[in-house]
């Protein structure tokens, strides 16, 4: 009864949208499903009531819908990935955008992942890549990829003066040098394998320089980052370095005790019991104990996606096909 008001929430052309992603077409006669309207009823009861498939076209029909069978709806659901993908990316698109002063003129963005495992799976089925601006909590990016889509920042579209925050797994050149290129700063847990760090032409002894900390004050370090190419290009930052209180290092430690298992080694038990940065921004503005601040908001994303896993069922996926899973995730 309240489907107007659902309907009101989606882009006004939605229908277009159906039209233009092939969602209102059929190779094998005329088709039952002839609006956008209707193929979304069938989606959202399938996926937001979490009905089977059959029971989700049988209570379509009896209320006066489409009367299709449940195949129909699998393979419809197989199709529509583009189309779900396409509103979500217009809702997005189209939301109110916040800039408390608090930030000065930064729009900060959180990056990360989280995967998603379909019924009887021994491994990931599925990656939700995700961009959330903190200063609202609003998603301004969404992406899903089967299990090779990695993280990366070359996946978001940054645009200037915005901050990308992202953890140890976006900490690389390629992706440094993508966001800095798109006139953003980025502010990410560092790396030292993959994100090596230079002050002129010697490398850093990160961990070296993280033993030398005394108590809990920050501590930082102008450096610049390597980005090969035909020409190799230095990327000036600063390394931003906290020792952590013993209660907290232990808990890092037994994180990462639980991530390696018999692969853990004694140096990586003893970099968890740090926070140690790689920043663009400038030291005038945002000195080392900011950055350490800021940094830690970056658990907002994370909290995001314990929402969708345990509101939305986000970790409960029905479905075994990819082009199913991307569309029930979608919707």
């Amino acid at each position: 009864e309240d489907w107007e008001t659902l309907l009101s929430f989606l882009p006004h052309d939605y229908e277009e949208l159906a039209v233009a992603h092939g969602q209102l077409e059929t190779r094998f006669g005329p088709t039952k499903v002839r609006t956008a309207e209707e193929l979304l009823r069938l989606i959202f009861i399938h996926v937001g009531v979490g009905l089977a498939l059959r029971q989700t076209v049988a209570l379509v029909a009896e209320a006066g819908g489409p009367d299709i069978s449940a195949m129909r709806l699998h393979m419809r659901m197989r199709r529509a990935s583009a189309y779900l993908h396409a509103l979500v990316t217009r809702l997005i698109a189209t939301s109110a955008v916040a800039a408390p002063e608090l930030w000065g003129d930064l729009d900060p963005v959180a990056v990360d992942a989280t995967t998603v495992s379909g019924p009887g799976a021994t491994g990931i089925d599925a990656r939700i890549h995700t961009a959330l601006r903190l200063t609202n909590i609003e998603i301004v990016h969404v992406e899903v990829t089967d299990v090779s889509g990695g993280e990366s920042l070359k996946r978001f579209g940054w645009k200037p003066g915005q901050l990308a925050i992202g953890d140890r797994g976006y900490a690389n050149p390629p992706g440094v040098a993508a966001v800095v290129d798109a006139g953003a700063d980025v502010l990410i847990r560092l790396n030292r394998g993959a994100l090596p760090v230079y002050e002129g032409a010697e490398p850093v002894d990160v961990l070296a320089r993280l033993r030398a900390l005394h108590g809990c004050r920050a501590c930082e370090w102008p450096v610049d980052v390597r980005v090969a190419g035909k020409v190799e290009r230095r990327l000036a930052g600063r390394l931003v370095a906290v020792r952590l209180p013993e209660k907290e290092a232990e808990e890092a430690r037994g994180r990462v005790r639980r991530e390696y298992g018999r692969d853990v080694t004694d140096e990586l038990l003893e970099a968890a019991g740090y926070v140690a940065l790689f920043t663009t921004l400038p030291r005038r503005k945002f000195p080392a104990g900011r950055c350490l601040e800021m940094y830690r908001l970056r658990w907002q994303i994370e909290l995001q996606f314990k929402r969708w896993k345990s509101i939305c069922g986000l970790d409960r996926l029905p479905n075994y096909r990819d082009a199913t899973i991307r569309s029930w995730l979608y919707a």
